[in-house]
């Protein structure tokens, strides 16, 4: 692999032909980009010779840029591939690296025109900045989200929020099991706030950090009034704001302390009209020792529950990632990877990551037959289990497992307990006293649950596709 230090040597030692040819690409490149990017362009510079062919078909271009490339990487790629092919008539993918020692050159006095489209760039360059300020990833936004009919009603309410927050559905509460999605939908709200209304502040924390912070506030302090001053702080942190994102909220049930504080932060921001968002990989409904007045304040808006995606949308969620990663992948291939993980979207575009590593390292496509090798899946499969069922079925219903075997009556944890009874002794061909056992019920119990729901499905098309769904998760 190139590193910077060899980069900058080779482009201090462009020669003649490469320096007019390296010049004819950036006027080629300028003219076929819209003027707000032209800028970034002028920043590029070569970091490997420009007429020799490389093995893995790649070229790697440098700037100092960091927006810039991104924009160039995810949206004008066809566009600097086109132009580097014109000025060397080989044809290589080009990839972008970050090189701080980049000097962007000289440029002519601009004309009217070219000033806006700089000036908009740089506005462009400054609201990533501030999306970063806002502890935001620049590529969860509404249009890198895949949305699939286990998303759909979270995606649509989530984008009207967005275009009007703290107007109506505040607070929202999304939740879904874990690698769903659900940091990427709170955190394009974000991001599409600051887009519409530049002037709003928005701040994202985990609940863990908000914990954490407070902690830190309270035990650091050696006099009341650096008390006063540090709770000040750390309260103007997570009030001052327009919108208030706060994840993985199931961290603070049952710890007082951050609730108390929740509690009046969301007071104190409902209040006053600012848009509130949690996200928890449990509902509302499942978290046990939350007080019952910060309950009430979840309620007072709408819960969105993620589900797990269909066949379908996995695959076009793994073919948007790999296009957005520079690395496209054919419907073979998304398909297989589809199948294989099927119940975590961060684990699906994962595999994707470390098999498109392993392809572009060694300078070979990416076939099922490579993924198989390069993920080590040749011995995956494994023997379903009690275990397996309770797993896959907490997952489904975004319960805990051992939610599934104590007695909450949750409405999701009873359906993810009589589905895991009922595909239990369908699957594994168990004996009542044997599930009994498992699901720490008495015989009669697990048997009057099953013969119910298996009643229930052969009468009911919706229960009937739970179940095939359930079942296809546990099969891959």
């Amino acid at each position: 692999m190139l590193n910077i230090g060899m980069a900058a040597f080779l482009t201090s030692s462009l020669n003649k032909k490469e320096i007019e040819a390296w010049d004819n690409f950036i006027g080629i490149l300028s003219e076929k980009l819209p003027g707000f990017v032209r800028p970034w362009v002028n920043s590029l510079e070569p970091a490997l010779p420009l007429f020799e062919e490389s093995e893995n078909g790649i070229f790697l271009i440098k700037s100092s840029q960091s927006f810039g490339i991104q924009v160039l990487q995810q949206k004008h790629l066809k566009e600097v591939e086109e132009a580097l092919f014109q000025v060397t008539n080989i044809k290589r993918t080009p990839r972008f690296i970050l090189d701080e020692n980049v000097k962007t050159k000289k440029k002519q006095k601009l004309t009217p025109e070219q000033k806006s489209h700089e000036q908009t760039a740089i506005k462009m360059e400054n609201l990533s900045q501030m999306h970063s300020f806002c502890g935001l990833n620049l590529k969860y936004t509404f249009e890198n989200f895949v949305e699939g009919e286990n998303s759909k009603f979270a995606y649509k309410i989530a984008q009207m929020i967005a275009e009007a927050p703290g107007q109506k559905y505040n607070p929202l509460f999304i939740s879904g099991s874990v690698g769903l999605g659900k940091t990427h939908l709170m955190q394009a709200i974000g991001h599409r706030v600051l887009r519409n209304f530049p002037n709003l502040k928005i701040r994202y924390t985990k609940a863990e950090e908000f914990g954490n912070k407070l902690i830190e506030s309270l035990n650091t302090c050696k006099n009341t009034g650096d008390l006063n001053e540090k709770m000040r702080k750390f309260r103007d942190m997570h009030r001052n704001v327009d919108v208030l994102l706060i994840d993985d909220i199931q961290w603070i049930d049952g710890k007082k302390r951050t609730e108390e504080e929740i509690f009046n932060t969301f007071d104190a921001l409902y209040h006053a009209g600012k848009q509130i968002v949690f996200a928890s990989d449990r509902p509302l409904s499942a978290f046990e020792m939350i007080p019952d007045r910060l309950r009430s304040r979840f309620e007072w808006g709408i819960e969105a529950n993620i589900k797990i995606p269909d066949l379908e949308t996995r695959m076009e969620i793994v073919k948007r990632h790999a296009v957005l990663s520079n690395f496209p992948i054919s419907d073979e291939v998304a398909l297989f990877l589809a199948r294989e993980f099927s119940t975590n979207i961060r684990e699906l575009e994962g595999a994707y990551n470390k098999a498109s590593a392993r392809a572009s390292i060694e300078g070979v496509e990416l076939s099922v037959e490579n993924v198989v090798e390069f993920l080590d899946l040749k011995n995956k499969k494994k023997k379903i289990t009690v275990s397996d069922i309770l797993k896959i079925c907490a997952r489904y219903f975004c319960v805990d497992e051992d939610e599934i075997l104590s007695t909450a009556r949750a409405k999701e944890v009873v359906n993810a307990r009589k589905y895991a009874i009922y595909l239990s002794r369908e699957m594994l061909d168990l004996s009542y006293p044997n599930l009994a056992k498992e699901f720490r019920k008495n015989h009669t119990t697990i048997m009057y649950q099953h013969e119910r729901l298996k009643k229930d499905i052969q009468s009911n098309k919706a229960m009937q596709i739970i179940t095939d769904e359930i079942k296809e998760l546990l099969n891959k």
